[in-house]
């Protein structure tokens, strides 16, 4: 009893008790409702349209004014957050076509969110794949003697490029791949000028790349936990081949 109110009784203990049990009820409600719904949960009062012919009301300080147009507008926006469909987009493939069992990407703003994410370690995926290749045979200057695989984030020279990698990536997600210059998730345009050679950015190129990207973060989420549990250097590709 910090304060000294002398009236933590029984029966205010019950109190709390019951209060904190209806707060965890509705805050799983609420945070249910917004992953569901991709709205707020205040924006929550706000979807339902009104009844014509009332003045309006407010409730929890959302207002709800009455009338056509305002009716309109919330059947609109409640159908245009129901009819993006992920079927049509890039990288539904068979056999498992759209996969959100969590129903995680229901409004094209999430799925733009983590579609972004997707792309992004897709792609730090299959750049790791082809490091697992070209450790064995180049070493950065003032790096020979850092030993190849996970052993190299435990080797004083290894660390600090680690380091210095995180800060580069930290740059370039904070610079000039920011998301804001992004024309759609993950597009920043053709910086390398490969466009020529390997033709559009279309949807069959965009499920190409998504779905190597999501092979190469298996294969190396697989080839850490091997390496992590045998202690063998599974993660130094040529070397297991016998180079």
């Amino acid at each position: 009893d910090p304060l000294n109110l002398g009236n933590y009784t029984e029966e205010m203990r019950n109190k709390e008790l019951n209060n904190g049990r209806m707060a965890m009820f509705a805050t799983l409600g609420i945070v249910s409702a917004e992953l569901f719904t991709g709205t707020t949960g205040a924006a929550q009062f706000a979807i339902a349209a009104p009844k014509a012919g009332t003045k309006g009301s407010s409730f929890c300080g959302v207002s709800m004014k009455a009338g056509i147009a305002t009716q309109t507008g919330c059947r609109a926006e409640l159908l245009g957050r129901h009819s993006f469909d992920m079927k049509l987009q890039a990288g539904a493939s068979a056999p498992l076509g759209v996969f959100d069992p969590l129903k995680l990407s229901s409004t094209q703003e999430r799925f733009d969110k983590f579609r972004t994410s997707e792309v992004k370690h897709g792609r730090v995926a299959m750049l790791a794949a082809l490091g697992s290749i070209f450790q064995h045979f180049v070493h950065g200057p003032g790096a020979e003697n850092v030993p190849n695989g996970m052993m190299a984030f435990q080797d004083h020279t290894g660390e600090k490029g680690v380091v210095a990698m995180t800060l580069a990536c930290g740059f370039l997600e904070l610079g000039p791949w920011a998301d804001a210059f992004a024309k759609e998730p993950g597009n920043f345009g053709d910086p390398a000028g490969l466009g020529k050679d390997i033709g559009s950015y279309d949807d069959s190129m965009k499920t190409k790349e998504l779905n190597n990207g999501r092979l190469a973060m298996l294969a190396t989420m697989g080839v850490i936990a091997a390496e992590l549990a045998t202690g063998d250097r599974v993660s130094d590709l040529p070397t297991n081949l016998g180079f």
